[in-house]
């Protein structure tokens, strides 16, 4: 199978307890792991397609990823924009929205089937567009929509799901 670099893991079987899923032989050599967690033999994915399981009951997983509802700061008010920081699931498609430590978290784990994205929100200004001398000014809800356009390229459906209102946390 091919794999981009970023889509897998490699690793070893040693003390993983896993079994050659047609022969159930135990396996302790180099493996693949792919972005859904699926485990392979061998240590160059172009090559790995036998698949291994598990002999160890599943651990239950621990939801961690959940919403932090965070706010702008009165700093952040005057400077007119704050950081957001979101991170998607891509096996469920959920979108949640973190704080900065859980965001940095996220990133060092470095989980093949989560997906990051740090955006600047503005929360202070004009909220339509507006003319001044004959040119257009954006206002919050255009430059925030524009801030989630970029952020649909790398977290689809964070529009849908998260950033539903252009104008949150404007005064």
């Amino acid at each position: 199978m091919y794999l981009p670099k970023s889509k897998y893991k490699k690793g070893s079987g040693a003390g993983k307890s896993l079994v050659d899923a047609v022969t159930k032989v135990p396996f302790s050599g180099p493996t693949i792991t792919d972005f859904l967690g699926r485990i392979f033999k061998g240590s160059n994915p172009n090559s790995a397609n036998e698949v291994l399981e598990s002999t160890l009951p599943p651990e239950p997983e621990k939801d961690n990823f959940v919403n932090h509802y965070v706010r702008p700061t009165e700093k952040d008010y005057i400077k007119g924009t704050f950081v957001r920081y979101f991170a998607k699931d891509s096996r469920s498609g959920k979108i949640v929205e973190l704080n900065k430590q859980a965001y940095l978290k996220e990133v060092s784990d470095n989980k093949l089937y989560r997906r990051t994205v740090k955006l600047e929100w503005y929360i202070t200004g004009t909220l339509e567009d507006s003319m001044i001398n004959g040119y257009k000014a954006f206002g919050i809800k255009t430059k925030n929509q524009n801030v989630i356009d970029q952020a649909e390229k790398i977290l689809s459906g964070i529009g849908e799901q998260v950033l539903k209102d252009t104008s949150q946390f404007v005064r």
